[in-house]
């Protein structure tokens, strides 16, 4: 007999009531976590003595032949292609003794100290057979049986269905510190907190640039607090789901660790983000803190007792204390995490601001609008004043812990439904399971998430919208609406077109270029095409398509998101884009949805995200320090490392597990690590001043140049009292690597590559204080070795384009020979995307420009210079 409708929303109740009973359960485990306790034990006993006791020198290998083979081990090669090249080896060299695959990595696992935690879990992903339900033989949700009837028959004991991995994050520190060198990059943290108290203590300056997350009013208070000591690792906690296969849903989830004790050119490389677990799927967790709970009791364990490290650097040991500083995770993850309502409910903020939806009637989806829309009747609890969108509440006014207490004591199912819909919240949050003095209080302790907001929360709404796809209720044709000019699928293919046109103008530092988006925006378009069209494509495209006032509405947008983007935000900026944000979303609701019931559904959970940015800045640093970009990345590399279709999540968990094991021994071994040291150059280099490198290819002796040419370069050369011939004859070089790690092309050499190349050879420079573009011809060297660039200067920027876009959009007409210029190279500040494009109402095609997302940005003054951002700041 099956359930009726109501059966079924009582059952739904009570396994929500039975959620919250367990999540009190996991976090009163972990506020008595110790390394002596029941659920420690699934250590070994010497990796928990080690815990508390860190070995001191890496063992000495001493025997070159384990070594030869742990380095081929590392070189990331499958186990045929390790067995075909040791006995390779082995023929040529027979007296070297060659190791299975087996014994390295036993070795591996001994030597790192890296000790995998395997625990059950349900076969549809429910739950884990962890904590308090250790003892359960089958899910509670799904009654799916634990073990493996047939399997355990055979071999006489329990054999689970599904595992999955859990990796200790304590070993993964301790090993950060056992070589010299890593132990001196593990102390970027103290410096720099002790200049931002320097600069707030002795010189009284308040933060006036947000670099990173120290400069962020939380971090800071807690070091006041003491909560943050010197040599506690600061930690980033991030989740998502993995897309093993393309054109597929998310099939597995991994959860990593960021240590930000690294400086950020380090800590956010695959060496040193260490991987925390991989939970296959296919479906998503439902109780997703038993799948945490091994690695947070773990953390849990070692916050209270301690985690002992050796610093190498010094010779000393001591007891560290981790801090939990902060857990990211997409939108429905992030729900998980914070036990909130999903983001229809009621109070449906991250950030437990506490402010209330407004819904339609007979509808349970509540919208964060910030005006009530002219329903024709009353609707009960949507009738609440307008906001002052100046005004909104900030992140934290609701009393969280208050909360989590009154729905704690919830014992009916109407009590919890009552207590749910008035807090926003489902459960209590793992995360409080955490010693207060070890981890950010709730809500600060949670991520803005702003990878996903900006590129596909964005994307997924506003692109629709143009098209007129989005979906429309109540009779609202999408052909009146004044925004929908891409509409017509002729206006959209050549949309998608001038999309994919950008692609040879964009430099290979820029990473993946969007595809055509008419093409592919429905099959697998990733955050940073969304990030690199949005931003910095559609500006230029939809200027003179998309009217007014939904252009320039739109550019706010653009101008902000570009600002947060950037590693240095000036107080100046940050300014700039509470204005512009603020504007953004007020104006959304005005100009989208007008009040009309019908278009509430267009008021989306990013909107109301979109006001906390700023605040979240100010709180814990740039939003991209603490963003799921490194997730992504992580996500990319195991995927690539998966060697079997059969099993992937266990190849996966095999991969994961590796790579803590590589990671730990390649800091504590300096003939594993793979990294490239800052101060080697590629062969033919050459390094004219600190932080640039003139690379190869270059002429083998000096030839003569064109007249022209020949004429810039006297007259620049006499400038700087060079003596030079009126044609004189250079040695050209091709390329040069900038500080900031891009490499500078030059025309002289794109010019002789037969295959189709993106180019690199745009720039932007900064002469007597202003910042221009150019085209670089070619470098070469004069004087007393000085190292020059001959370039052609773009024409000023069209002051118009500028206004019109809000200073989103920096177009110049190209001149080529008629402005050649010599400039020094440390005037070249970063390779930059110019684009050609025909601007609808304008004669001539001008390129527009591309900045690399996350550098500093440019801006116009009034007289067409542009200026960079500091200097702006500095004047």
């Amino acid at each position: 007999m099956g359930w009726t409708e109501d059966e079924l929303e009582e059952l739904w109740r009570l396994t929500h009531l039975s959620d919250l009973i367990d999540a009190l359960s996991y976090i009163n485990i972990l506020r008595s976590a110790s390394l002596d306790d029941q659920y420690s034990r699934m250590l070994s006993d010497e990796t928990r003595y080690r815990l508390k006791h860190p070995l001191h020198e890496p063992e000495d290998l001493g025997d070159p032949d384990i070594q030869l083979c742990m380095e081929l081990f590392f070189s990331n090669i499958s186990e045929s292609a390790y067995k075909s090249v040791c006995n390779a080896i082995k023929r040529r060299h027979p007296n070297t003794e060659v190791y299975s695959p087996y014994v390295i990595k036993r070795k591996v696992e001994e030597l790192s100290g890296v000790e995998p935690l395997r625990s059950d879990m349900c076969l549809n992903t429910c739950m884990a057979f962890t904590g308090h339900n250790a003892e359960l033989t089958a899910c509670i949700r799904c009654h799916e049986p634990r073990y493996d009837a047939k399997r355990s028959r055979v071999a006489k004991k329990n054999i689970p269905q599904q595992t999955f991995v859990t990796l200790p994050i304590g070993p993964q520190l301790q090993a950060l510190y056992r070589n010299p060198r890593q132990a001196q990059r593990m102390r970027y943290r103290e410096t720099k907190t002790n200049r931002v108290f320097h600069r707030i203590n002795i010189e009284g300056r308040q933060i006036d640039v947000y670099e990173d997350i120290f400069d962020g009013d939380q971090y800071i208070q807690a070091v006041r607090d003491g909560r943050i000591r010197p040599g506690d690792p600061v930690l980033m906690f991030s989740i998502d789901g993995a897309q093993l296969y393309e054109c597929k849903q998310s099939d597995c989830w991994i959860y990593i660790w960021v240590v930000f004790d690294h400086a950020p050119d380090a800590r956010y490389k695959k060496k040193y983000v260490l991987p925390g677990a991989v939970i296959p799927g296919p479906r998503k967790p439902k109780n997703l803190d038993s799948f945490l709970f091994p690695g947070f009791h773990h953390l849990a364990a070692i916050q209270r007792d301690g985690l002992g490290i050796w610093d190498a650097s010094t010779d000393v040991e001591y007891t560290s204390h981790p801090f939990f500083f902060i857990g990211t995770a997409d939108g429905p993850g992030m729900a998980l995490l914070c036990g909130l309502a999903g983001h229809h409910g009621r109070k449906g903020c991250r950030l437990l601001c506490g402010f209330p939806g407004r819904h339609t009637q007979r509808s349970g989806h509540y919208y964060p609008a910030i005006y009530r829309p002219n329903f024709r009747s009353n609707v009960q609890g949507s009738m609440h004043d307008d906001f002052d969108i100046n005004n909104l509440p900030p992140a934290g006014s609701d009393d969280y812990h208050a909360n989590v207490e009154r729905l704690s004591r919830c014992r009916t199912v109407g009590e919890y439904e009552e207590m749910r819909k008035e807090t926003g919240i489902t459960k209590p949050s793992i995360f409080i399971g955490f010693a207060d003095n070890r981890v950010l209080r709730v809500p600060f302790c949670f991520g803005s998430d702003c990878m996903h907001v900006w590129s596909f929360n964005v994307g997924d709404e506003m692109v629709p919208l143009w098209m007129g796809t989005f979906a429309s209720k109540g009779g609202d044709d999408p052909t009146q609406w004044p925004w929908a000019v891409l509409i017509d699928k002729d206006a959209w293919t050549r949309h998608g077109a001038l999309v994919a046109d950008a692609t040879p103008f964009l430099p290979n530092s820029f990473d993946k270029p969007p595809r055509n988006i008419a093409e592919r925006m429905h099959s697998g378009y990733k955050a940073w095409e969304w990030i690199l069209y949005l931003y910095y494509i559609c500006p230029a495209l939809l200027l003179g398509v998309l009217p007014e006032p939904y252009f320039s509405h739109f550019c706010r947008l653009v101008r902000s998101v570009r600002i947060l983007g950037q590693y240095k935000i000036t107080r100046e900026q940050l300014e700039d884009a509470r204005t512009n944000l603020l504007r953004f979303v007020d104006d959304f609701e005005k100009l989208y949805v007008n009040s009309r019931p019908e278009r509430l559904h267009f008021v989306r959970p990013w909107l109301h995200t979109l006001t906390h940015l700023v605040g979240e800045t100010e709180n814990k640093g740039p939003p991209i320090c603490s963003s799921q970009w490194t997730m992504e990345r992580m996500i990319g590399s195991l995927g690539r490392e998966i060697r079997s279709q059969s099993s992937p999540y266990a190849n996966l968990s095999q991969r994961a597990t590796l790579r803590c094991q590589m990671n730990a021994l390649s800091v504590m071994y300096d003939f594993l690590d793979q990294d490239t040291p800052q101060d080697t150059i590629p062969k033919g280099a050459i390094i004219p001043c600190a932080g640039y490198v003139l690379l190869p290819k270059r002429d083998s002796t000096p030839t003569p140049v064109g007249q022209v040419e020949g004429q810039a370069i006297y007259l620049g050369m006499r400038e700087r009292n060079i003596p030079v011939a009126q044609r004189p004859r250079v040695l050209k070089w091709s390329r040069l690597r900038l500080p900031n790690g891009q490499v500078a092309r030059s025309l002289w050499k794109e010019s002789m590559m037969t295959r189709r190349t993106r180019m690199s050879r745009n720039v932007k420079i900064q002469i007597n204080r202003s910042i221009r573009f150019a085209e670089v011809y070619y470098y070469f060297q004069a004087g007393d070795n000085k190292t020059f660039a001959l370039v052609s200067l773009y024409g000023t920027p069209n002051e118009q384009i500028y206004q019109q876009s809000l200073g989103t959009v920096i177009a110049c007409p190209y001149r080529g020979n008629a402005d050649l210029r010599v400039i020094e190279i440390t005037d070249i500040k970063s390779v930059v995307a110019m684009v050609l494009h025909k601007f609808p109402t304008y004669d001539v095609p001008l390129f527009y420009m591309i900045e690399r997302p996350g550098l500093d940005i440019a801006l116009l003054t009034g007289d067409g210079d542009v200026l960079a951002d500091s200097d702006v700041d500095s004047m």
